[in-house]
């Protein structure tokens, strides 16, 4: 099969595994659905595998077409990005980031007027999200992940270590005499938040803090439980206890007096923020640019 006949068939195919109907992978490429159906035949031949499974009235994807369809996609988006580089050498387009929700609020936000600044051309599209994305499955060109497990096939780079502190609203220090003395906290409701960890494990963060601090505390007794950091800060906010805090992501709160901690004990989280993207897109301009931008912003004074 030359090459340019495989391009045809194999883009054939990938219209077709789009649509799942060969009427309208013709009605795409102002072809026959018959044309589509003998290039499709001929396609399955050269490979030596079947792709769809024809069905009465529906197409569906063989498990070796779903991974071809898959091959595909990630090819012809990345020949996507090249020529848009290429094209745009002054950093224009968009540049998908995959963010936690509570990462995305509270550390994210207040700094990326100064991106719209430095890059007024370049559009930044949030898929905000608790859990990981999916690079494979998924249009994103860089991701933050808290805590994510090692992902061999992605480029990592460290942006700054987590501590754990605990918060609460100073209405709820007061009602327990928790500042006065901190080891009312055993007497505490406690708020646990699991959001954007890859242990989704509801009370680590706690056990994290209570084993580095060596402080036992009745954790899982009477609690409230979050899969969402933002509900559970608002816990906190609004009296109901004493929330495990990411040093972080609460620190503004605490410098402003909304928040305060019973025990000023900074435990490490033993996890930490990283910035992932896959390693083929390390030099394109629109993924370092906003890497670089990161590490600016890391160097820079708080401004939380």
């Amino acid at each position: 099969m030359n090459f340019q006949n495989k391009l045809t068939l194999l883009s054939t195919f990938e219209v077709a595994a789009r649509h799942l109907s060969f009427k309208s992978a013709a009605d795409e490429l102002f072809l026959t659905p018959s044309a589509i159906s003998h290039r499709i035949q001929q396609l399955e031949q050269q490979l030596g595998f079947r792709l769809f499974i024809r069905k009465t009235r529906q197409l569906v994807l063989t498990e070796d077409g779903s991974r071809l369809l898959m091959t595909l996609t990630k090819s012809l988006r990345r020949i996507d990005d090249e020529i848009d580089d290429i094209r745009d050498n002054d950093l224009r387009g968009t540049l998908m980031l995959g963010v936690a929700p509570i990462f995305g609020q509270q550390w994210l936000m207040p700094r990326l007027p100064d991106f719209q600044q430095r890059w007024p051309s370049l559009n930044l599209m949030l898929r905000v999200r608790a859990g990981t994305v999916d690079f494979n499955e998924e249009h994103i060109d860089l991701a933050i992940y808290y805590g994510a497990t090692h992902y061999p096939d992605l480029y990592k780079e460290l942006l700054f270590e987590e501590q754990l502190i605990p918060v609460c609203s100073p209405a709820y220090a007061e009602q327990l005499k928790l500042l006065e003395m901190p080891e009312n906290m055993k007497d505490a409701c406690f708020i646990h938040a699991s959001e954007s960890t890859d242990v989704q494990n509801l009370f680590s963060e706690w056990r994290i803090w209570c084993e580095g601090s060596q402080i036992e505390l009745p954790t899982e007794g009477r609690y409230y439980g979050f899969n969402t950091y933002m509900l559970a800060l608002d816990a906190a906010k609004n009296s109901m206890g004493v929330l495990m805090g990411r040093y972080q992501l609460v620190k503004a709160l605490l410098e402003s007096g909304e928040l305060v901690s019973p025990c000023m004990q900074l435990v490490s989280a033993e996890r930490h923020y990283e910035l992932f993207y896959p390693k083929e897109y390390v030099q394109r301009p629109r993924v370092r640019a906003f890497a670089d931008w990161l590490k600016v912003q890391l160097s820079a004074p708080s401004i939380l």
